[in-house]
Order: C-alpha cells, then sequence, then structure tokens
C-alpha cells in the first residue's frame, strides 16, 4: 500500500503497541490538510508509479513522500504562497516550506501541525528547485511568504454575538474546503500503492471537486488490456479498517458498462472509476523488482466465504455496563482471545444512532489475528426487526457474536435484549471489606469501623453496582469483573464473596484487568506482559466454559421481561 522499504516497514512496525492499525492517521488536523492539499496537487502526476510517487512512509505527525524525478516537485511549489505587486495573497497563506537535510519540508499551520518531507531520486538535490522557485517569484516582482521567518496572520478576534436581524458580514473569510472532513484524502495518499497491488501496470489519476462544504474526490485507474474492468478486491480493501481506510461502498453506487466501471464510496464523498487504456502496447512495469500480490486481508479467510460457515455455534452474547459507555474494552478482549483459539468472533455494537436497516448492517475486520480465527467489529440498529436480522444473519458466520449497547439507559426494558443467549454485567470487582458508623452521644460525634463479613460485603456490593439493574427479576447469566492489572486472581476473601454472589443468582464467571488507558484497544493478540496474557487468556476462557447453548429459547427472558414491566 505504501510502497516503502521492506526493512523500513519492519521497524515503524515493530514500534506499534497494538495492531489494529497497521498504517497510522494523521493525528493533527493539519496533517490531514497538509496531505489533502498535496493529493490534489499531484492528482496529475504521470510516472512509473502512482501519481510519480515511488514511496509513501506513514506517521502520525509526519509523512515522507519520495517522488520519481524532480519535475513532480513543480505542482508542490505552486502550493507556496506570495503577496503580488497589489499585496494580494495567493497560495496556502499557512504553509512554509525549508531546506532539509534531506529534501524539502512542509510546515502547515500556526504550531506547525502538518509536516510533509519531500525527497527526491537518489543523487537529487531538490534545494536548488525551492531556490530556482523563489527567484523565479522575486523576478516577477513578487514577495515569497513561505520562509521560515514569515510570520503567520494574527489570530482572528471572536466574532460578537450578532444582534437579531444584524445581517452577516461581506468580507467574512470563505471557509477552505480542504479543511472540511479532509482526512479522506489524508488516507487515499498514505495508500497510493494500493492500486498498483491490485492490478500491476496500471495508472492512476485522482481529482477533487466541491461537494457540500467540503471536497468529493474521484481516483480514476486507467488498466491495460486484458485486465477485468470489475475487481470486487476494490470494494473489498477500501473497506477494510486494518490496513485499509475503513470505507462503506454506497448501496446504489456500482455501475458498470463495456467502457468504465464506477463505484461509490462514503455517502459519495469517494467516487473509483476504472477504464481501459487507449495504448494497445504491453504496460511499462514499476521499476522495483517486486512481487505484486495481494495484501494479507485479501487472502485471509471471510466468514461469508467459508465454507463451513453454516457449522458456526453462532452463540450471543450481550455485555452490559451499567455505568459506563460500553464495556467496550472487556468486549475486545474476549473476542481476541477467542479469536486466537481459531474462533469467529463478532463484537456488534448496536444503538439506535446507527441507520443501518436489515440490509446494511456490516462488519470488518478488527485486526489481523494469524491462524484459523479472525476477529471482526460492526454496528446495527437497536431495532428489534433491524437488530434480528443482523444477528440471524451473523449467526451463520460467526462462532460467537458479542453485543454491546452503546449507553445504558435508566430503563433496564430498553437496555436488555431478548435476542441475546447470554446476558453479562460488567463492572468493578473492588468488594467492601468494612464500613462506616456515625453516632451522637452526649452531644458528640462518634465514628467506627464494622468489619464486614463476605456476607455482607456481597449484599452491600449488590446494593452499590448494581442498583440500576433488576438482577432479581430478570435472569441474568453472572458477572464480569474488572480488576488490576496487577491482579492475578482474586483472594480468599473474595473467592468467600463470588460464593455469595453466586448464592444470590450472579455468578462471577470471571476477572480481567482494565484497559490500558493510553492504548485501550490492546489485547492478547498486541502487546502484554507474559503474566497477563495467560491471566487474560485463562480468564476469558472460563467465561466462554460458563455460557449457555446458542440459539436458545428467549421465551422464559420475554416472560420476565413482561412480568417485571407489570410489576
Amino acid at each position: 500500500m505504501t510502497g516503502e522499504k521492506l526493512m523500513g516497514a519492519r521497524d515503524r512496525l515493530s514500534d506499534l503497541r497494538d495492531w489494529s492499525h497497521l498504517l497510522p492517521a494523521a493525528k493533527d488536523r493539519d496533517q490531514a490538510r497538509l496531505e489533502s492539499y498535496l493529493l490534489q496537487a499531484l492528482g496529475d502526476g504521470r510516472g512509473r508509479h502512482p501519481l510519480g510517487v515511488n514511496e509513501v512512509i506513514p506517521y502520525a505527525d509526519q509523512l515522507v513522500l519520495r517522488l520519481e524525478s524532480k519535475e513532480l516537485l513543480v505542482p508542490l511549489l505552486l502550493l507556496l504562497p506570495y503577496r503580488d505587486r497589489r499585496r494580494s495573497r495567493h497560495g496556502v497563506i499557512d504553509l512554509r516550506a525549508s531546506i532539509a537535510r534531506r529534501g524539502i519540508e512542509l510546515v502547515l499551520g500556526r504550531t506547525g501541525g502538518g509536516r510533509v518531507l519531500v525527497l527526491g531520486p537518489q543523487d537529487c538535490h531538490l534545494d536548488a528547485a525551492l531556490d530556482a522557485h523563489r527567484q523565479e517569484v522575486e523576478d516577477r516582482g513578487h514577495v515569497p511568504l513561505w520562509t521560515k521567518e514569515t510570520p503567520h496572520d494574527p489570530m482572528p478576534r471572536p466574532m460578537r454575538r450578532s444582534r437579531p436581524g444584524q445581517t452577516t458580514s461581506k468580507t467574512a473569510k470563505p471557509v477552505d474546503p480542504h479543511s472540511v472532513e479532509p482526512h479522506l484524502a489524508s488516507a487515499l495518499l498514505r495508500r497510493l500503492h494500493l492500486w498498483s497491488s491490485l492490478a500491476p501496470g496500471s495508472t492512476l489519476a485522482a481529482s477533487a471537486e466541491p461537494h457540500e462544504s467540503g471536497l468529493a474526490w474521484t481516483v480514476q485507474r486507467c488498466l491495460p488490456r486484458g485486465h477485468r474492468m470489475h475487481d470486487d478486491n476494490v470494494a473489498a480493501a477500501l473497506a477494510e479498517s486494518v490496513a485499509g481506510p475503513g470505507l462503506i461502498a454506497d448501496a446504489d453506487g456500482h455501475r458498470c458498462d463495456e467502457q468504465q466501471c464506477v463505484q461509490t464510496f462514503d455517502s459519495a464523498r469517494l467516487t473509483v472509476r476504472t477504464v481501459h487504456g487507449t495504448d494497445d502496447r504491453p504496460a511499462r512495469r514499476p521499476g522495483r523488482a517486486r512481487a505484486h500480490v495481494l495484501s494479507t486481508f485479501l487472502k485471509e479467510p471471510h466468514p461469508e466465504a467459508d465454507i463451513e460457515a453454516e457449522g458456526r455455534a453462532g452463540h450471543v452474547l450481550q455485555l452490559i455496563d451499567p455505568w459506563g459507555d460500553g464495556p467496550t474494552g472487556a468486549a475486545e478482549q474476549l473476542a481476541a482471545v477467542w479469536a486466537q483459539q481459531g474462533l469467529y468472533t463478532l463484537v456488534l455494537r448496536v444503538d439506535s444512532k446507527y441507520p443501518h436497516g436489515p440490509a446494511t448492517a456490516s462488519w470488518h475486520r478488527a485486526r489481523l489475528t494469524g491462524g484459523s480465527g479472525a476477529m471482526f467489529k460492526g454496528t446495527a440498529d437497536f431495532g428489534r426487526d433491524a437488530l434480528k436480522a443482523a444477528l440471524a444473519r451473523a449467526r451463520a458466520e460467526f462462532d460467537h457474536i458479542i453485543m454491546i449497547k452503546h449507553q445504558w439507559s435508566d430503563m433496564p426494558l430498553l437496555g436488555f435484549s431478548p435476542l441475546a443467549d447470554d446476558h453479562l454485567i460488567v463492572t468493578g470487582s473492588t468488594f467492601p471489606r468494612t464500613t462506616k458508623s456515625t453516632t451522637v452521644r452526649a452531644g458528640e460525634l462518634q465514628r467506627r469501623t464494622i468489619t464486614l463479613t463476605p456476607a455482607e460485603s456481597a449484599m452491600a456490593w449488590l446494593h452499590s453496582r448494581l442498583a440500576r439493574v433488576p438482577y432479581a427479576d430478570m435472569p441474568m447469566t453472572g458477572l464480569l469483573l474488572h480488576c488490576p492489572h496487577e491482579e492475578r486472581g482474586p483472594d480468599d476473601f473474595d473467592s468467600m464473596v463470588d460464593t455469595e454472589l453466586a448464592r444470590h443468582g450472579m455468578p462471577v464467571l470471571g476477572r480481567l484487568p482494565h484497559p490500558p488507558r493510553r492504548s485501550p484497544h490492546r489485547t492478547v493478540l498486541d502487546h502484554l506482559p507474559a503474566e497477563q496474557r495467560a491471566f487474560v487468556i485463562e480468564q476469558s476462557t472460563r467465561v466462554r466454559r460458563g455460557l449457555g447453548p446458542a440459539r436458545a429459547d428467549a421465551t422464559v427472558f420475554l416472560t420476565a421481561m413482561r412480568e417485571y414491566a407489570e410489576f
């Protein structure tokens, strides 16, 4: 996808702490905006590689582009700002350029949030091209505004609230379309070599048109004669979120005929047009002698293509977090462990804000797993009809579906789903061991600490942590408790509390550490200490063994919900 050297890619990937995203996205908005400018400037670039870019090295706070020839630098230099004789400014106003040790460094933004290092071919010095461009601008009587010494414009004053009936100022600064959702263009630029991997010898062109307040991009692929115009791998590669941009294909955005094949993505913000070239001669292959193979995610088995999909267990587990915004961390930990054990798992996030109908509910690979298992993520509408259709399809493709609701409601009947086979509550695991008592005697406050027994601790914990859950009226499967990172199992007191909780119908199926704050998506498939990895695998296996059968009868759960509502 990037065309970078193998050793450089290995060094970059070795620094990753989790494997959910192999290509880092632009961290700063100015970084994505700068890459959007560059993609439009290089859109007509021609060469042996896509848009004449030999290599792309992506980082979260920087991008490195290696151009095939010195001539491809010309459209980039036209972006540099300058002031003409009438004191009108042209170019990207807050863009700065300077000579770097290996090429030209472009910096965008008042704080320098966007940085791109432009390199040329071997033994090509781009500093001479930048000096020549500056000399040309000065010869026309213009003033360059791209040097480091050029001050930025002062910060605009806060706008006063307009009075009723007051019109907007006619001198208002127009909105830069590259600043509106620029991450799509950034994702395309960082994956330029995807297109040559899908069709060796093809050429590429990129252009942008105004779309609402932003830009709509068009990528035109020109294939050599003999290549099939329609390729299902285009949609698969763009929908992939581990290495690809994770774009959703439009439902009615595919049109193919004898002249072209058009596919649209992300609500028509990206159009991929595939045509055949007019030159009948064999296309020139890229100069680098490397095999053009499809990426790993296109070769790994997908549940829809699995011939044994009918034999999937199709178990649905709902995780409930009564005090949080959805137990995403616990769901990903369980799904990762079970995928590592060779199962197909799906983390399905449901909520009424997702406007997916029964036919549009979709899921994508969450990370690379290796082996025979796979881990996917998806979204679905919480409406009964839409969710029922999505779960029916998921049961046929996955062994375990872990369903999480975006936000818990104070009305439990809106939070539980009778379509799930098991319902597990995820919450903290700190059991109280003491309580305080305050009394007044002889006009003085007297405070004392009372030691709790395991039975008293269990009751106090239930009334504190599960106050919003009708566990006494609904058939819950049990508890999945969060624990500190250093914990490797309950002590004697916690074990006795677990026994009391089981007596109240809430057995503890397992414990999982809190997800790390700096890398919340890190699982056993990523970098974890050996002891913590073994503990998570053991606890996740215990949870799976404590679940009931798949495709259970929902009549009992519906009866409990009806009786609770009547009560």
